[in-house]
């Protein structure tokens, strides 16, 4: 990257380590971000490459408040797959490094090429919207089939989003599609228990960080999660603390205060998990879903685990 953008204007890229707390929703701060100075100008390089549900009217917002925190340029580090995405970049003044071939910082310069990356869609782990389809497709009736405009509208995906899960997961052999007119149906292509069997090794762990705050706060929000989620189902003990999940991007976040639980009475703190995908979608009961909670538990290494999750996984 800074090799790149170096030869592309002809000077050397220095990079900066990002310091201090960032006064930021906590999910803009989970991201990699990079001060890069060029020619005497520094600016702040995020990278949101992996998040295709990300609207052009989001990244803007965004910037905004990245821009406003931060006190110099901000741009995203992204993938531009067409024209017409470029140009609405461009239009809306959002600043972005693809490379190669197009990069928008009208305060350094602009280098803009008919050169764009393919989406290539890997079937090695699933995305979160991906994970979300196919859980979705997991809790429907026998031999049921779902329009891709439907599940987009009940997920709140993008049209870009459901269309690289939907491809990501006839790669994985894990669904049929059938085209009618312009509509487009999908469905399992097996039982639910094959299909999960048939999916395990493509899951992905949804929790993206877990941080401890007051109970009290998050009384009336999130799901038991965790050992707490578990110990419900199963006859596992529940842990010292409770444990509880909540989307990444939820507003109520923000409020919150993170405690340090050694300082702290364990009956009045919450660890909560912060989810790439919202847990309210599949939880039922206020517990999270259950295929949901034992991804969770995927670098667990505890028998007794195990086997509650074994368990857990024979009642559906």
């Amino acid at each position: 990257m800074k090799k790149q953008l170096g030869e592309y204007f002809g000077c050397v890229v220095k990079e900066k380590k990002l310091t201090g707390q960032l006064s930021l929703p906590i999910f803009m701060t989970l991201r990699n971000i990079r001060i890069l100075e060029m020619n005497g100008t520094s600016f702040a390089l995020i990278d949101i490459t992996k998040e295709s549900e990300l609207t052009v009217a989001a990244m803007k917002k965004q910037q905004k408040k990245y821009e406003e925190v931060m006190q110099c340029p901000v741009a995203y580090e992204m993938e531009i797959n067409s024209l017409s995405m470029r140009n609405a970049m461009v239009k809306n003044g959002i600043f972005f490094v693809n490379l190669p071939g197009n990069i928008f910082l009208p305060f350094l310069g602009i280098v803009l090429q008919n050169v764009y990356k393919k989406q290539c869609i890997g079937a090695d782990k699933m995305m979160p919207a991906t994970q979300m389809v196919f859980l979705e497709l997991y809790f429907m009736g026998e031999g049921a089939s779902v329009l891709k405009s439907e599940i987009a509208g009940r997920l709140h995906l993008t049209k870009t989003s459901i269309t690289r899960a939907t491809a990501q997961l006839e790669q994985m052999e894990l669904i049929m599609q059938n085209k009618s007119g312009t509509e487009i149906s999908i469905m399992r292509n097996s039982v639910p228990k094959k299909y999960y069997e048939n999916a395990k090794r493509y899951l992905i762990n949804p929790v993206q960080k877990i941080i401890t705050v007051s109970r009290e706060e998050i009384k009336d929000y999130g799901f038991k999660a965790g050992e707490s989620a578990l110990s419900m189902k199963t006859e596992l003990n529940p842990p010292n603390i409770e444990e509880m999940a909540i989307y990444k991007g939820a507003e109520i976040i923000d409020q919150l205060e993170i405690m340090d639980s050694r300082y702290e009475e364990h009956s009045k703190c919450v660890k909560l998990q912060l989810w790439k995908y919202d847990p309210a979608y599949f939880a039922k009961d206020g517990i999270v879903d259950p295929i949901s909670l034992t991804c969770t538990f995927k670098d667990n290494r505890d028998e007794r685990i195990e086997m509650c999750l074994e368990e857990l996984l024979e009642e559906k």
